[in-house]
């Protein structure tokens, strides 16, 4: 009997020692392959996959050239690129990670799940690399925007720097109806009513009906308006989709953004306009409709600030392409910075077999240092690629502000690095949102998240969490449309199917999460 008693505490002390094995090697937050010191005699090769317009004539030719230059940085160092589209990327990610590829440096984007990509294990913690080879980072990148990449305490890829702020609603005007409507509609004074509202209560719709009105009274509302439904999450920050607490202020208290009484009004809202013949009556129906095809939107910008008046230049180039530029009357004039990862970021691969050098370079296209690099990653060779028309500014060969397949060359800037590093595209009278001097401004004087630093893991309620957006599925086009014959009706029956569906228990464990992370973080 002792014999097996012995022999039991040895299994199960294998069988612990073999879980940490594997913790190790398996988990997020992986170091295996990060034990290799960089010997800069040794000539490496990275392989780089980033998202971007794909594979086109001249790549070959500047990557080329890039290699050439990289040795003034990184002696002994070369590149191989492989440039992914948007449609393509996430999939070819995957059999990439399934296949463990020999990668170093990766794109990691919106359409990757990014704190499950990190527990997944693909990529490389880099809190320890940084501050071996390239403690400079964290001077181009402040913490308030590593953090958006950590989980759990711990940073995983580098937030390719741009805009970094909250998303903010708007009411956007074309800007033929609101030369004819100027003297009735005071910009400032409508920015100032819909910033000083929490959230969006009766009174901010009505405010905004009275603006519809006056277009239908006057013959303009000819096609419509559209796109409101967002505005609904005014004054909240999202957890998860569709989950939110308060952006300001001491609440942080969870809910679904469907069970909030700013939804329930909207809906009630919604119907009473699509009645009154504001909203088109094939809503529920109508395919390839564009947001040109109306009259009035609710849209957005990362940037408006105070509101936003087009330049005659975005104006004369947007009626060139066969649209029209937009006024815009925020909805808030104040910015955070959303605790969630950024929409662009760059990692280093859990199978990299040169970490140090992958990090030494991800730092010089994020830093002054490499600008240069960086710029003819993203637009490639002067003269034959771009002109250049100061030493800030640029105009590219074969696009006017975002690179195709058919272009001669060109990179999405916002997926090498930080754009703050590099050239702007020339404009005559550019909108300030087109300035990186504005653009920096705005992030600089951004409110961190309340969430700063908090890390969601859903894996407790992954089950609930397919079911309620199956019921979103079900239920959201029909309300969002505003046809509804009983909207009232639909919504209450709505709320029950979101109940059965779990998000009682959703609700639940997100606040236990966010309590526990509060309670240990001093929050």
């Amino acid at each position: 009997m002792k014999k097996w008693k012995h022999l039991s505490k040895k299994i199960a002390t294998l069988v612990s020692a073999s879980a940490l094995l594997l913790a190790a090697a398996g988990c997020g937050g992986t170091t295996a392959n990060q034990d290799t010191t960089d010997d800069p005699n040794e000539q490496v090769t990275l392989k780089w996959i980033f998202v971007g317009p794909g594979e086109q004539k001249d790549s070959q030719k500047v990557w080329d050239k890039f290699n050439e230059e990289l040795a003034n940085y990184l002696p002994n160092t070369t590149v191989e690129f492989q440039c992914i589209s948007s449609a393509d990327y996430a999939e070819k990610w995957k059999l990439a990670s399934a296949s463990q590829e020999n990668l170093d440096i990766v794109w990691h984007g919106w359409m990757i799940p990014y704190v499950s990509e990190v527990k997944k294990g693909s990529y490389m913690e880099l809190d320890d690399l940084i501050e071996k080879v390239a403690p400079e980072l964290k001077d181009a990148v402040p913490d308030k925007y590593l953090d958006k990449s950590r989980v759990d305490g711990k940073l995983y890829s580098i937030p390719c720097m741009q805009e970094m702020v909250s998303y903010v609603s708007s009411l956007d005007i074309p800007i033929d109806l609101y030369e004819k409507y100027k003297d009735r509609i005071n910009v400032e004074e409508l920015a100032n009513f819909f910033s000083s509202k929490e959230t969006m209560d009766q009174e901010c719709w009505d405010k905004i009906e009275k603006i519809i009105k006056m277009f239908k009274d006057g013959g303009d509302l000819t096609r419509g308006i559209w796109g409101f439904e967002n505005h609904v999450e005014k004054g909240y920050e999202w957890v998860t989709n569709p989950y939110k607490i308060k952006a300001a202020g001491d609440d942080y208290t969870v809910t679904n953004l469907y069970r909030t009484p700013e939804y329930e009004t909207f809906v009630n809202v919604y119907s009473d306009w699509f009645k009154k013949g504001y909203i088109r009556q094939d809503a529920l129906t109508a395919e390839n409709v564009g947001t040109e095809d109306y009259d009035l939107k609710g849209a957005g910008s990362y940037l408006v600030g105070q509101g936003y008046m087009p330049t005659q230049s975005e104006i004369d180039s947007k009626a060139a392409a066969g649209s029209t530029a937009y006024v815009k009357i925020p909805f808030d004039n104040w910015h955070y910075i959303p605790y969630a990862a950024a929409a662009s970021n760059t990692a280093i691969s859990i199978n990299s077999e040169h970490p140090e050098r992958a990090m030494k370079l991800i730092a010089l296209m994020n830093t002054e240092k490499g600008k240069d690099l960086y710029n003819l990653l993203v637009y490639g060779i002067e003269g034959e690629h771009y002109t250049k028309i100061n030493d800030n500014e640029i105009q590219p060969i074969g696009y006017t502000s975002q690179p195709t397949s058919d272009s001669p060359y060109g990179q999405y800037d916002w997926a090498i690095g930080n754009t703050f590093n590099g050239y702007e595209i020339y404009q005559e009278d550019k909108a300030l949102t087109l300035q990186n001097s504005f653009i920096q401004s705005v992030n600089e004087s951004a409110v961190d998240s309340k969430l700063r630093g908090f890390t969601l893991d859903t894996d407790p309620i992954k089950m609930e969490l397919t079911q309620v957006q199956a019921v979103m599925g079900e239920y959201t086009k029909s309300l969002n449309s505003g046809a509804a014959s009983d909207p009232q009706g639909l919504y209450n029956e709505f709320v029950e199917k979101l109940k059965a569906a779990g998000d009682d228990k959703i609700v639940e464990e997100i606040q236990r999460q966010i309590d526990e992370w509060r309670a240990g973080s001093g929050q």
